[in-house]
């Protein structure tokens, strides 16, 4: 069997560059070569072991990483119809079954049986020569969107799934928490909902200043003030219609809780360790506010693509680190260094 180079992470912190099979390809199957692959915060979570479901036991070792990423088609099953050799493509973050419930209505990110990439139940992800997927999880790459906004495809359809799930329409005011890239995408794409004004809350000035460098009217540090006294300092007597919580943080949401509009909608998109100990129900009835989860990317690829392929989102300036794939396991420490400057770590095989 012919080899390829993979990261494979055979345990927690324990994580290696190995020759593995090339995956055999299925009549449905494409083989795409990977170009580019983004390093994310979950990949980080899997890695250490602080991911729930690492300590669940619903991440199987070893497994390769990665579900960010864009390539170049190799070699297609015998009854692929849509794709050849050659095409430029993204891939979906999960590798549904196509037949229970979830997947006949439609809501196939949702899968009971999913397996997804780089991830729970994984399939083998992107930190590799090689990623094999499904036909029917594949897309084209524009001709004009190059590979690195490719490997961005994915974060940036969470981010515009969970602002329409927050319902963010014209004349709104937004609120993002949190400023990784899903935060930061978010507050752009509110921005090209329609939002009136748009600001982003988190820790971390270079984050807040890359989010401005895109386009978002406004920063709130908090570090140095509250939620309430940013919004306030931002918003004015508008207050915050709607809120993108992205942080993970329990104290975030529970102060966004307080602080939104009356009728306000906040959309959920963070991973959280924790469980909240005090939720204020009275809040959210009374206050007629919605609070809706948003996992994964369901549909949003095609939007995103559009929006790329005309020009209008670009998030190339938030790549902060480039990576060889045998740099991998170092760059993996690198996550959680006192660099004060990363927010995507992006991985070439150009």
């Amino acid at each position: 069997m012919a080899t390829m180079k993979a990261v494979r992470l055979v345990k927690p912190l324990d994580l290696r560059l190995m020759d593995v099979e090339i995956p055999e390809i299925g009549p449905h199957d494409v083989l795409c070569r990977v170009v580019r692959a983004g390093m994310c915060g979950t990949d980080y979570a899997i890695y250490s072991g602080e991911f729930s479901f690492v300590k669940s036991g619903d991440v199987p070792f070893p497994m390769t990483l990665g579900h960010e990423w864009s390539g170049v088609v190799a070699k297609t099953g015998s009854d692929v119809m849509y794709f050849s050799p050659g095409d430029r493509v993204v891939g979906d973050t999960a590798v549904a079954c196509g037949h229970c419930h979830e997947c006949l209505v439609g809501q196939y990110g949702l899968c009971k049986h999913c397996r997804a990439v780089g991830t729970i139940r994984a399939w083998d992800g992107a930190y590799a020569q090689y990623i094999l997927m499904p036909e029917r999880h594949l897309m084209h790459l524009p001709a004009n969107v190059d590979f690195d906004n490719g490997a961005f495809v994915e974060p940036a359809a969470t981010a515009l799934l969970a602002v329409k799930r927050a319902e963010v329409g014209i004349s709104d005011t937004v609120l993002v928490i949190g400023s990784g890239p899903i935060g930061i995408a978010a507050a752009k794409l509110a921005k090209l909902c329609g939002a009136a004004k748009v600001a982003i809350a988190a820790r971390k000035d270079y984050k807040l200043k890359a989010a401005m460098d895109l386009g978002v009217d406004g920063a709130i540090n908090t570090t140095r003030m509250s939620l309430k006294d940013g919004i306030k300092e931002q918003f004015g007597e508008w207050g915050v219609d709607k809120i993108v919580e992205a942080s993970g943080s329990t104290a975030m949401f529970a102060e966004a809780l307080k602080v939104i509009n009356t009728s306000g909608a906040m959309s959920v998109v963070a991973f959280y360790e924790k469980t909240l100990e005090h939720f204020d129900i009275d809040r959210m009835v009374f206050g007629d506010v919605r609070i809706i989860p948003s996992a994964g990317s369901l549909g949003m690829y095609k939007a995103i693509l559009r929006l790329m392929e005309r020009g209008i989102l670009d998030l190339r300036p938030l790549i902060t680190a480039r990576y060889r794939l045998e740099d991998v396991p170092q760059a993996m420490k690198d996550m959680k260094g006192k660099n004060e400057t990363r927010i995507k770590m992006m991985i070439e095989q150009d």
